[in-house]
């Protein structure tokens, strides 16, 4: 048999301990890396709405309750604020974990953010955002009651029959009605999508 160097090479023991080598075993397949999912695609319009309507209240940072993928954060990072001035929170940890994924850096908590133990993570924050929060809330006046004297407030209420939602005010009056004894509502605006038309509240915490 010729003589064939490359046996040598290949043999972890050299030229002392030759032996054949067994065929070799297939490599075992790296784990797939969790598939990251994007945050779907949305109309950024409300959000910006909203942002500039926080903008009148002359506030350094906003909690924003319920969330959800990050949307408002979107409009944060366009409109190039700092992560330090925003905390997002959502009890969908599915969509808790899409938006730490779509906005790194960002500081996003999963929970019920009419939680004692969740509220004292934001509470320090002016003002609370609540975009399609309130009206899907069994009971949304306790938690209202709740936030401290002062603080400022943003929150969407639609003025029609809506799916998903368990409240609807169709005009001013009826919403002042519902909420002028908790909140000092500084102003109320309206926000239109092809589907529905929704109140836009600037309130204060009497």
């Amino acid at each position: 048999m010729p003589f064939d160097p490359n046996q040598l090479l290949n043999s972890p023991l050299g030229l002392h301990s030759f032996k054949p080598q067994a065929a070799p075993v297939p490599p075992i397949a790296p784990k797939e890396a969790e598939e990251i999912v994007s945050p779907p695609a949305y109309d950024k319009a409300m959000y910006r709405d909203a942002y500039s309507r926080l903008g009148l209240l002359s506030i350094a940072n906003v909690a924003d309750l319920g969330c959800g993928c990050g949307n408002f954060t979107g409009v944060m990072v366009e409109k190039r604020q700092k992560p330090e001035v925003y905390i997002g929170v959502d009890f969908s940890h599915s969509q808790i974990k899409i938006a730490k994924a779509a906005y790194p850096g960002w500081n996003f908590i999963y929970g019920d953010f009419t939680n004692p133990q969740v509220i004292e993570k934001y509470e320090r924050y002016e003002a609370y955002l609540l975009l399609h929060v309130l009206d899907t809330m069994p009971d949304e006046l306790p938690f209202l009651e709740s936030i401290p004297e002062g603080k400022k407030i943003i929150f969407s209420m639609p003025r029609a029959e809506r799916e998903g939602s368990l409240r609807y005010f169709p005009d001013n009056l009826s919403l002042k009605n519902r909420y002028s004894g908790i909140l000092n509502i500084r102003s109320v605006g309206s926000f239109k999508t092809p589907q529905d038309t929704f109140s836009m509240v600037l309130a204060e915490r009497w």
